[in-house]
C-alpha cells in the first residue's frame, strides 16, 4: 500500500462518512469475500443474494452506538425491540423505505465499512458474537490498518469494553489476545483446511511471528521466499501477515501521516456489532 495512499487513511483511520454498498460499487462483492475468509465466501454468491439484503442507514456522517445489525434472527420480539430502540429514531425517511423494501444487513453511521458489512452477513451462519470478532480478526485483517483495528476490537469485547483496560500499548493487546484465542485460532486453522492439504504439525501462531518480527513481510523475509507452508498459512488466515508487526506498524503510520502533510490524531471508538 503506497505511503500516503488515500486506501490507508481509509481503514486507518475511523471513516468521517459511512459507506453504503453502493459506494463501493462493483468491487462490494469481492472486497466482502476478501473479509468474510474463504469458508465463508459463499455467503456472497448471486444464488443467496445476501449482499443485495445490505444497505447504511442513520446520517452517514454521524456516530452512533451502533456499528452494525443483522435482522436475519429467529426471535422477532428482540429484533423488533432492536429496530425500534436503534433504527428507526436514527434512520433518515429514504433509508427507512430501504428497510421496508426487504433490507434487513445494515450499517449503521459514520463508522459503517466492508468490515462491518462482512461481520453482519457472516451472521447469517455465525450466531456467537466472540467467534465471529475473531474471525473479524483471523479473516478481516487483511491490511495492517485493518489488523490493528480487529485486534482492538476483540481485546475491548473480551476485557467487557472496560475503559479503564484500554490505555495499554497496542502490543500487550496483540499478547493478550492472541494468548487467550490460541486455542480458537488453532481450531479455525483446522476448519481453513478441511477441503485441502493439511499443514505441518507445529506452532504457526509463533512461527509467523517471529519471522514478522524480523522483518517478513507477504511471503518474504530479506528477498527470500517463505517456505510454502507459511505461504499456505497466510494466504488462508491473513493477518498471519501482520502478527509481531505491531511496533513497525506504529512507524509506518506515523510515516504515512507525515507524508500527507502532518500528524492525524486517530480516534477510536468502540461500537456494537449484532
Amino acid at each position: 500500500m503506497p505511503k500516503g495512499s488515500h486506501r490507508y487513511f481509509e481503514e486507518s483511520e475511523n471513516l468521517l462518512r459511512g459507506k453504503s454498498p453502493e459506494d463501493y460499487g462493483p468491487e462490494f462483492a469481492a472486497l466482502m469475500k476478501s473479509k468474510l475468509g474463504g469458508r465463508f465466501e459463499g455467503l456472497v454468491s448471486p444464488e443467496l443474494n445476501k449482499v443485495g439484503l445490505m444497505s447504511l442507514v442513520g446520517n452517514p456522517s454521524q456516530f452512533y452506538d451502533i456499528a452494525g445489525i443483522n435482522f436475519s434472527g429467529n426471535d422477532k420480539d428482540r429484533l423488533i425491540n432492536i429496530a425500534s430502540e436503534t433504527i428507526r429514531p436514527i434512520a433518515q425517511k429514504g433509508d427507512l423505505e430501504k428497510i421496508q423494501e426487504g433490507k434487513r444487513i445494515l450499517g449503521i453511521g459514520s463508522g459503517t465499512d466492508i468490515g462491518t458489512y462482512a461481520h453482519e452477513l457472516r451472521h447469517e451462519v455465525v450466531n456467537d458474537e466472540r467467534k465471529n470478532r475473531v474471525y473479524d480478526l483471523v479473516y478481516g485483517s487483511t491490511s495492517p490498518a485493518s489488523y490493528k483495528e480487529n485486534l482492538n476490537q476483540v481485546y475491548n469485547y473480551l476485557t467487557n469494553f472496560d475503559f479503564r483496560k484500554q490505555n495499554i500499548p497496542i502490543q500487550e493487546k496483540e499478547k493478550l489476545v492472541l494468548d487467550f484465542i490460541k486455542d480458537e485460532i488453532a481450531n479455525e486453522r483446522n476448519e481453513a483446511f478441511r477441503f485441502s492439504r493439511p499443514p505441518k504439525e507445529g506452532d504457526f501462531l509463533g512461527e509467523n511471528f517471529k519471522l514478522n518480527k524480523e522483518g517478513a513481510i507477504g511471503g518474504f523475509l530479506n528477498n527470500k521466499k517463505l517456505p510454502k507452508s507459511i505461504l499456505n498459512d497466510r494466504s488462508k488466515m491473513p493477518f498471519l501477515n501482520f502478527v509481531g508487526r505491531l511496533g513497525s506498524l506504529e512507524s509506518e503510520e506515523e510515516n504515512k501521516r507525515k507524508a500527507m502533510g502532518g500528524n492525524v490524531e486517530r480516534v477510536s471508538y468502540d461500537r456494537k456489532l449484532i
